[in-house]
């Protein structure tokens, strides 16, 4: 039975395997080709401010652009990455003055409330699920 499951399990996870490598290589081949749109875009406008100007001014300009481009991208990606500090989940805490505390609770009522699951645990109760119903689908 294990030899079974353990089987099945190999076989979804080499065909996952294959389209995740697919998707990347769709992914490389999109982005070398939009590495080169964004090339001949540059090249063109090179071409038509040296027109206009001269030729170290249209580079001067183009590579000024580029940089406050590349810096916001930058800036944002840092902030993103940053912790933020987190002062709760958002939702008040409801207490009720009118009901005394239970006597058997040992509960200390001015700590905060546990917190909840975190995501590794949602992400793993999820993963197992899913492998459990793949698992019982191949055998009904």
């Amino acid at each position: 039975m294990l030899r079974l499951l353990l089987g099945l399990v190999g076989v979804e996870l080499g065909v996952m395997a294959r389209r995740a490598a697919t998707t990347a290589l769709l992914f490389v081949i999109g982005g070398v080709l939009l590495a080169g749109t964004v090339m001949g875009l540059l090249l063109a406008s090179f071409i038509a401010l040296a027109d206009r100007y001269d030729a170290v001014t249209a580079a001067l300009v183009l590579a000024g652009i580029c940089f406050v481009g590349a810096a916001i991208f930058l800036l944002i990606a840092y902030l993103r990455t940053t912790r933020r500090k987190r002062t709760g989940y958002g939702i008040p805490a409801i207490r009720s003055p009118l009901v005394p505390p239970s006597p058997l609770a040992a509960v200390d009522p001015t700590l905060p409330p546990a917190p909840l699951a975190s995501s590794t645990t949602v992400i793993g109760i999820a993963v197992g699920a899913a492998l459990l119903g793949l698992i019982l689908g191949r055998r009904i």
